[in-house]
């Protein structure tokens, strides 16, 4: 068995990354934060003006930076939110 990945990942709570675009999806984007971990930023979090989907906001593969807002070892997720200071538009 491998060592769980968000194990080694849990103490960057706080922190600001910069990572591509794994996954979009309807509710949000999937940023590759390490090889092994993956966290997920709410479309709420990727703009201050209405959209319908991040799909018309960023592109997969297209660098983002974000905050990691928790490590959730128990669900195994990792929720990510805007960078402060970052541009949203």
């Amino acid at each position: 068995m491998q060592e769980d990945p968000l194990i080694r990942f849990a103490d960057q709570a706080g922190r600001i990354l910069t990572g591509p675009i794994a996954k979009i999806v309807p509710f949000g984007v999937f940023v590759q934060l390490a090889p092994d971990v993956v966290g997920f930023l709410n479309l709420s979090e990727l703009t201050y003006e209405p959209a319908e989907t991040p799909d018309r906001l960023v592109d997969e593969g297209q660098l983002i930076t974000v905050k990691v807002s928790e490590v959730d070892l128990r669900r195994h997720r990792v929720r990510l939110g805007a960078a402060g200071g970052a541009d949203r538009s």
